[in-house]
């Protein structure tokens, strides 16, 4: 079977194609089934069905039919998928839950389109049968913007928030750290201010969201700026004036404070302290 835009993935072994349908191939096996239930409508058909003739009746117009669609070569030969960059192989594969040699007018393209857009990567897909064995892919795949850093984990993370998951995460390493239940949804607003003063934003390493109203930046250097709630992106304009005239983060600061808008508030990083020995241990 496949592993990039139009090329065919395929599986180890080639069925030969057949490309002829003849005309009386479905119209038969149709033909046949009403014959079937028909033949059972008349005074003994209560009397079939009790005995079981009927089901296996059925059982065995559903094998010719099945029979006649291998004859016709409406089974399953290639699955050509376009769109396909950052989704697993494998992962796609199970999830169409086809294989070459299944038949072609039983496969379920809304369950198989179901289950395609539950994958992190994809964000919607279309899946559609091409007589007489081919079933064609085409996914739309998420654009990560932020690695979201939840109960220890990390994930990537989508600009409307939602979760792509930890496949191809190391990939994606030179994307910031957002923190919070609800940084998902407002990181792209995050990225789109961060991303005014470009310098600067290559010295964030993480934010974090601070009682859902605000970020919090930890830079390179360990130093902490608080945004504002309000007027987030004039406040970061401010800091990259700020840092260009006077260098506050070359500075032995421990935190630069943005949330009043008329003056910025610098904390000067403390000493650590030694710690004194208690009394009566060893020094």
């Amino acid at each position: 079977m496949k592993a990039k835009g139009n090329k065919p993935i395929k599986a180890k072994q080639r069925i030969a194609r057949r490309r002829l349908w003849p005309r009386w191939t479905r119209p038969a096996v149709w033909s046949a089934l009403a014959v079937l239930v028909i033949g059972t409508a008349g005074g003994g058909a209560w009397w079939s069905w009790q005995s079981g003739m009927v089901d296996a009746a059925v059982s065995r117009a559903i094998s010719a039919y099945r029979s006649l669609n291998r004859t016709a070569g409406l089974v399953v030969d290639e699955v050509l998928v376009d769109g396909r960059e950052e989704t697993p192989r494998g992962v796609m594969l199970e999830a169409l839950g086809v294989k070459r040699g299944d038949l072609v007018l039983e496969f379920d393209v809304g369950a198989a389109r179901h289950r395609l857009e539950e994958i992190g990567w994809i964000a919607s897909a279309r899946v559609e049968r091409h007589l007489p064995d081919t079933i064609r892919v085409s996914i739309v795949e998420r654009i990560p913007i932020a690695i979201w850093q939840r109960k220890g984990d990390f994930v990537l993370v989508d600009a409307l928030g939602a979760v792509i998951g930890r496949e191809g995460i190391d990939r994606y390493r030179d994307l910031k750290v957002v923190v919070g239940e609800d940084a998902p949804q407002h990181a792209q607003a995050l990225i789109a201010m961060l991303s005014e003063h470009p310098a600067l934003m290559a010295r964030v390493k993480a934010a974090v969201r601070s009682g859902g109203r605000r970020w919090n930046l930890r830079m390179d250097n360990g130093i902490d700026v608080r945004l504002p709630e309000t007027d987030a992106f004039i406040a970061w304009d401010r800091l990259a004036k700020y840092e260009e005239q006077h260098k506050l983060l070359a500075r032995d600061i421990g935190s630069i404070d943005l949330r009043l808008p008329d003056r910025v508030v610098v904390k000067v990083r403390q000493p650590e302290r030694e710690k004194k020995p208690q009394k009566g241990s060893r020094t």
